[in-house]
């Protein structure tokens, strides 16, 4: 087993990134000279990485979690994984081996990735909130799954699944008691010694994950992760706000909300970045604004991640204007456009922007993040590339890079890209095109070098030949007193084809019934332009969501069809 402990990145200030196709990105002129232009390192397995910090802070505390009031330090997070690997490989798991985790957040969670690593198998996360068949399709496509680790709460659905699918070891977690075909995870690693297998990794080509896109085009597709991705994608993170002088070093000393779902990728990298910093991860089963605004006031939080419609809650919750929130020095949103209504609120009472970023389960995922060093936060904006990283926007059709301010493709270019699609490299060879990753995303960067999105092709309505952009119309609908939430999809329309159909969620003291489909539908024909403004204007309780808080325009346009 090789020894990492005298491991070190090297940060580059003289020599431009390898992965940077031009040296003139606007962007680049503001980068200040502590912001290295490259990283590079010697390739690291992620749980060696994560080790040498928790060799550094032994004592402190590594998760707490909130809702069963319990501690673990970085030492018992070593301890526990190893433990964890060991029981993996005397129960016959090889390298490669793929092992899939399915539970809400919980320590359990970072026990496992760790300790599958550590066995050199491939961690399979799987979102608790699937149904079987999407469950079934995740661990038929992973091929030699013959182990899961499982919440109790979703032990259920496993059984039926187990049916179809082979799967030979059901270990259950945060369980007191065994049940039927089921071992829990106490009794999986009790009496096993903390000593993790002799491995040999190839950080480079060896996966450390594989991660499941959300299927909102089709079935969920398997996105290969190596570790030097993981790797990668932390750093360069990490780095953007520059090397910390003398005595500003943060390791050991902050404190990270864990309410990202550590199922989703957002979440997944999330979570290494804070072991990797030595964090307190407080980990949340689930999202409730109350708690999240206390822990903030509580625990002095300087930094805090979240997805817009998690910023929706916090910001329509009364504690919002109650808690003290002076320790926040910076907010930032993903996975999702945060409404400019929400960043105007969220701005008038916390005093400062929220930064957007930008990232795919196959960017392993950030790939853009808001700079403090760039001339302003812009909220509408997603920000810039990280470290490493280069992103253009090229005509779809013929993949010509495109002038500043016109939309088209964005393509992304990093260290960080996946080693592709699983058992899939024909989608894989047309997703990656000469190292460039095609995104599928619309977007433009503007002359400063600050990128936006304006959309998935796939969402563009074709409305009597003009393009409408579904997210330009739901920020605009935003701004309407009465509307909570809004999701703006094409709808079937037997005359010209398609239509323009907003599913709108009102807020509680509208629901009385004096607010109208028409009220709407007139009131964005005053505001937005002729052949923008919806046509349809449907109520509905709730928008359907994927585990971040992504619209899920494929359940509306299913919807439009039942209409």
């Amino acid at each position: 087993m090789k020894d990492y402990s005298s491991w070190e990145p090297i940060y580059d200030y003289e020599n431009e990134s390898p992965y940077l196709e031009n040296f003139s990105r606007p962007w680049l002129k503001y980068r200040p000279s502590n912001v290295p232009k490259s990283i590079k390192f010697d390739p690291i397995p992620v749980h060696e990485f994560i080790k040498l910090t928790a060799k550094k802070f032994p004592n402190n505390v590594c998760v707490y979690n909130k809702p069963a009031d319990k501690k673990y330090t970085y030492r018992e997070l070593i301890h526990i994984s190893s433990k964890l690997a060991n029981a993996l490989f005397q129960l016959g798991v090889k390298k490669g081996d793929t092992i899939g985790i399915m539970t809400s957040n919980c320590p359990e969670f970072l026990f496992c990735c760790i300790g599958i690593l550590e066995a050199g198998a491939i961690v399979v996360p799987i979102n608790p909130l699937l149904k079987e068949n999407d469950v079934a399709h995740i661990i038929r496509e992973s091929g030699n799954m013959r182990l899961v680790f499982v919440h109790r709460g979703n032990y259920r659905t496993m059984k039926k699944v187990q049916k179809e699918a082979k799967i030979e070891n059901i270990i259950l977690l945060q369980a007191d008691t065994a049940k039927e075909g089921a071992t829990t995870f106490e009794d999986f690693i009790s009496d096993v010694a903390p000593i993790p297998p002799d491995i040999e990794f190839n950080p480079s080509d060896d996966l450390a994950a594989l991660l499941f896109t959300g299927g909102t085009t089709g079935l969920p597709k398997g996105v290969m992760l190596t570790h030097n991705n993981l790797v990668f994608c932390t750093l360069s993170t990490l780095l953007m706000g520059g090397e910390p002088e003398e005595g500003e070093d943060r390791f050991g000393k902050t404190v990270n909300l864990s309410i990202l779902p550590l199922c989703h990728s957002f979440g997944f990298l999330i979570s290494i970045i804070a072991l990797f910093g030595a964090a307190m991860l407080v980990i949340f089963a689930s999202f409730n604004s109350t708690d999240v605004l206390e822990a903030i006031e509580y625990y002095g939080v300087t930094n805090f991640v979240g997805v817009p419609v998690m910023y929706q809650m916090i910001i329509n919750s009364p504690d919002f204007t109650e808690r003290d929130l002076s320790s926040l020095e910076e907010a930032n949103s993903g996975s999702a456009a945060l409404p400019p209504d929400l960043a105007k609120k969220w701005e008038k009472v916390v005093g400062f922007k929220v930064g957007q970023g930008f990232g795919l389960t196959e960017t392993s995922p950030i790939t853009h993040i808001a700079a403090k060093w760039m001339p302003e936060i812009r909220s509408e904006s997603i920000g810039i590339p990280i470290i490493d990283t280069d992103a253009k926007i090229v005509n779809p059709d013929t993949l010509e890079e495109l002038e500043p301010g016109d939309i088209g493709e964005l393509l992304i270019k990093g260290p960080q890209v996946m080693k592709g699609y699983w058992k899939n490299p024909e989608i894989t060879n047309d997703t990656i095109i000469d190292g460039w990753l095609r995104t599928g995303d619309l977007a433009r960067m503007d002359e400063q070098g600050y990128f936006y999105i304006e959309g998935r092709s796939k969402d563009i309505i074709k409305y009597k030949g003009y393009k409408v952009m579904p997210r330009e119309v739901e920020e605009k609908l935003y701004e309407h007193p009465a509307i909570l939430e809004v999701g703006v999809v094409s709808a079937p329309d037997e005359n010209i084809g398609e239509t323009i159909k907003a599913y709108v969620v009102l807020k509680p003291e509208y629901k009385d019934g004096k607010i109208t489909e028409r009220n709407i539908i007139d009131w964005a024909k005053e505001r937005l332009a002729a052949y923008k403004y919806p046509r349809q204007v449907e109520f509905i309780n709730i928008l359907p969501r994927t585990a971040v808080g992504k619209i899920f325009r494929r359940k509306l346009r299913e919807r439009t069809m039942k209409s």
